[in-house]
């Protein structure tokens, strides 16, 4: 059976508030990193992304539904 969801703007607001957080945390956290080092990390975080996704059986990137 097949449901759609939408979301509330109530929800939006949570989602982008939980966002920004997010996004402020990281910066905090990558203060100080290289080019080099944000280079290295964003390759490796999309490859453990990638096998993730492969292991679980959802190549990556996913078909357009």
């Amino acid at each position: 059976m097949a449901r759609k969801f939408r979301i509330t703007e109530e929800g939006r607001k949570r989602l982008t508030a939980q966002r920004e957080e997010t996004v402020a945390k990281l910066a905090k956290v990558l203060t100080g990193w290289s080019p080099e080092d944000l280079k290295r990390f964003v390759a490796d975080l999309e490859r453990f992304n990638t096998d993730i996704e492969r292991v679980a059986g959802r190549p990556w990137p996913h078909s357009a539904r």
